[in-house]
């Protein structure tokens, strides 16, 4: 799966590519490849400066969410960049939890439910639009959590 941006430094096009990989990805720039890896050992999460020219872009991927932000906004939403290193550490320790109670609850169908709410709340922690992410965060947790006891109880009702 690739993304791909075209961005007008000092008078030239410049082409830029994300593509991700199972374990790999790489940012390509006008065909030069250059790996990247995620902060996270548990979702991707990638904030990656590039440099063409005279300026710096960001490129950043939480999640399947990608985006590519110039001049300090990002080109598909066209939202102000905010760094991912200003994720709160709450946020971090959320998606542990989910990912761990969907591990208990309902093994590999619990952790996808765990990576897919691990992801939302990670993406909703950092939003400008709000002052306190934290309420909307729990939020979601407890929804994601939900549906993987539900997905549990649907298991122990099909195995019983």
């Amino acid at each position: 799966m690739a993304k791909a941006w075209t961005v007008q430094v000092d008078g030239a096009a410049h082409e830029v590519r994300y593509q991700k990989g199972l374990f790999k990805s790489k940012i390509i720039v006008d065909g030069v490849e250059t790996p990247v890896k995620s902060k996270s050992a548990f979702i991707q999460l990638i904030d990656e400066p590039i440099h063409i020219g005279s300026k710096t872009m960001n490129l950043t991927a939480i999640g399947a969410k990608t985006d590519l932000a110039v001049d300090g906004v990002y080109q598909n939403s066209g939202d102000p960049y905010i760094p991912l290193s200003k994720i709160p550490s709450w946020a971090t320790v959320i998606t542990i939890i989910l990912l761990v109670f969907g591990w208990f609850t309902g093994g590999i169908i619990g952790i996808v439910l765990g990576l897919l709410g691990g992801a939302v709340v990670l993406s909703n922690s950092i939003s400008i639009k709000r002052s306190n992410t934290l309420p909307i965060c729990l939020v979601i947790t407890f929804a994601f959590a939900a549906l993987q006891v539900a997905y549990a109880v649907l298991l122990v009702q099909l195995l019983y």
